[in-house]
């Protein structure tokens, strides 16, 4: 089968001899690397005539990226291998290993192994190109709770290389606690992010009119499609049920319509950094780059901002959710929805207490036609925009806890209504650098985020609430977790 912009990378090769004294350790065309050092490879034309990149070609692979004297010595029970893609479609990526590929199904994946006395482990990344110029992965090996990291950096010397960007669709679902059909939308939604990953950017409106609804948010009272709820819109392209999807049954097939939407070409990549703006927390600044793939002498588009907050909780009625699927209860509801995701709402009765509701937007910019002036005329391909704004958390009152928030930036063109991509991201500490923080310090453990005011992240700013061996961001600073 013919190949098109294959990245490869090939990587441990190793024997299991007379190396156990010796340090583990990645080589680079024979020469050491230092902890998360940076490789650079320049991509060449193949027999295919395809542009590839390869950190250990064909003809002479072991002059290539390995990581050497990893023995059985360094195993404790099983180690693990993880690679993290920036500006990857990560649908378009595989991991390869034995022979057998799987796709990466979000930006970050992990695979534990297991060594052999007499094998060696081939490891294989393949993806294509998501920017001209520019094509990003780290490698984190993990053996012995002792983790090693390098970078490599895919350099694409083809002019007229195409962009592609990750895909990142929005589904907004409009429900409330007195509703007691809801359920299926929470549930979902709920399996929606756990399919998609990173992929899924959930958004779960709390609205009533003639009712209390202690989440609302009036800011989105003009962009809901049409009275009833649950109901969705996947990027704004039409009401949808939350659970079935546009199927006509009365099983879970909302998934089928957001693949749909993943699968559809997208004109635009957007990334996200987030951060506090201030050490009392009163603003969250947020940083926004988008790259087209078009030329426009109009550019037909603006941004949305929005906060969102996980785990909120109450006492009283207005937090109780209404659940039309009690079996105890005996609504048809009960019968109809059968799928076993429903059966802990089938088995709940009918008025349900201490539900924690995710994904609830609690402040927003732009929601309903974008703000005005975030992306610029003319639109050059190729050429990035970034724009900055600030989203208070001065007065909102539905806020309940600060580290639990997120943020969300959504692309939206103006002329069709659609949203056309779009990037979250956890709020990084006031003051940190979000593309160099602090040193890399050693740290035997760090608290749960849970129990700590000082939230733990990963490189790429998502919050960790249990920390694995690895290299992570807290107070500010870069740790190493043994």
């Amino acid at each position: 089968m013919k190949r098109i912009l294959s990245l490869a990378t090939t990587l441990l090769a190793l024997t299991l001899t007379a190396t156990a004294q010796q340090p583990l350790q990645f080589y680079y065309q024979g020469q050491p690397l230092d902890d998360g050092a940076t490789v650079t490879i320049n991509a060449e034309t193949d027999a295919f005539g395809d542009l590839i990149c390869e950190t250990n070609p064909a003809g002479n692979p072991s002059g290539g990226l390995v990581l050497k004297n990893l023995t059985t010595a360094d195993i404790t029970g099983q180690s693990s291998l993880t690679i993290t893609t920036n500006t990857m479609a990560p649908r378009l990526v595989q991991w390869c290993m034995g022979g057998l590929c799987v796709p990466i199904p979000s930006d970050t994946y992990d695979k534990e192994f297991t060594v052999r006395a007499d094998g060696q482990i081939l490891t294989q990344l393949d993806a294509f190109p998501t920017a001209y110029g520019e094509l990003r992965a780290q490698i984190s090996v993990t053996a012995n709770l002792r983790t090693l990291t390098v970078n490599v950096v895919f350099q694409n010397a083809d002019p007229d290389a195409p962009l592609t960007f990750v895909r990142r669709a929005v589904i907004e679902e409009y429900t409330g606690t007195w509703c007691g059909n809801c359920p299926r939308g929470i549930v979902g939604v709920q399996r929606l992010s756990e399919q998609f990953g990173d992929q899924c950017i959930a958004i779960a409106i709390h609205c009533g009119a003639d009712v209390t609804e202690p989440m609302q948010i009036p800011t989105y009272f003009e962009v809901r499609p049409g009275d009833g709820v649950p109901c969705c819109e996947i990027d704004r392209g039409g009401k949808l049920d939350p659970y079935t999807g546009s199927s006509k049954s009365k099983h879970y097939n909302i998934d089928k319509d957001f693949a749909a939407r993943l699968a559809e070409p997208v004109e635009a990549g957007v990334e996200l950094t987030a951060q506090w703006n201030e050490a009392q927390q009163w603003f969250v600044r947020f940083d926004v780059t988008t790259t087209f793939n078009i030329d426009s002498e109009a550019a037909p588009y603006r941004l949305i901002l929005v906060l969102l907050e996980d785990g909120l909780k109450g006492t009283g009625r207005e937090w109780t959710q209404v659940n039309y699927f009690s079996t105890a209860a005996g609504f048809d509801d009960s019968r109809d929805y059968a799928d076993d995701d429903m059966k802990w709402w089938r088995d709940a009765p009918y008025m349900v207490t201490d539900v924690e509701y995710n994904h609830v937007p609690v402040n927003t910019l732009g929601i309903k036609s974008g703000i005005d002036g975030s992306i610029q005329a003319p639109i050059v391909s190729g050429q990035p925009q970034t724009y900055t704004n600030k989203v208070t958390t001065l007065n909102v009152k539905v806020i309940q806890d600060k580290t639990r928030l997120s943020a969300v930036a959504m692309l939206l063109n103006t002329e069709t209504g659609r949203i056309v991509n779009a990037a979250k991201a956890n709020i990084l500490p006031y003051g940190a650098d979000p593309t160099a923080i602090g040193s890399v310090s050693a740290a035997p453990s760090v608290p749960s985020v849970a129990t700590t005011s000082q939230p733990v992240y990963d490189l790429q700013g998502r919050r960790v609430v249990t920390p694995t061996p690895g290299l992570y961001i807290y107070n500010g600073k870069k740790i190493i977790i043994k």
